[in-house]
């Protein structure tokens, strides 16, 4: 299996991103939904507990994960948000960011010490889990290599077996 490592470890100052499309707007919010519900799981977001409504052309509390109907509705702007302290089987990620428009969800990173085996093997079956629930997962920022490397590790997650490097 291709080692990921080198789209983890050293912070360069971006933000890498994953996105994670969906065919059918439900299955977007379900997604979040799942998230947000993995255990430890938190929002940690910083001076966004706001949306902004296009229905009243102004801005009103966000109200959690279930926004996201609001958003694939039309009746709110996209919005991100910080996934903080999730759990995949036993194994607390590093944080996440989540952006949370009509079709699809882009969840980004921080590179860095904090990427260990672990964390890696346990964020890939958590995006195949999502995958499970109707997600077209992407990379395209880490490159075609990056891309290439990234689908096989994350084969590797759904079939059950191991899956950082």
């Amino acid at each position: 299996m291709p080692a990921l490592g080198e789209y983890f470890h050293d912070d360069d100052g971006s933000l890498p991103e994953i996105e994670l499309r969906f065919a059918q707007p439900a299955l977007l919010v379900m997604a979040l939904e799942y998230l947000f519900g993995l255990p430890g799981a938190c929002d940690a977001s910083r001076d966004m507990a706001c949306v902004w409504s296009r229905v009243h052309d102004r801005e009103e509390p966000y109200r959690g994960p279930q926004d996201a109907r609001r958003v694939v509705s039309g009746e709110i702007e996209v919005f991100y948000r910080l996934l903080r302290a999730a759990q995949v089987d036993g194994c607390v990620l590093p944080d996440l960011g989540v952006f949370v428009s009509d079709e699809e969800l882009i969840l980004n990173y921080r590179m860095g010490p904090q990427w260990g085996e672990s964390e890696i093997g346990a964020l890939l079956r958590l995006l195949a889990r999502l995958r499970k629930r109707g997600a077209e997962v992407a990379v395209p920022w880490w490159g075609e290599s990056g891309e290439l490397a990234f689908a096989l590790a994350l084969q590797t997650a759904s079939a059950g077996r191991g899956a950082a490097g």
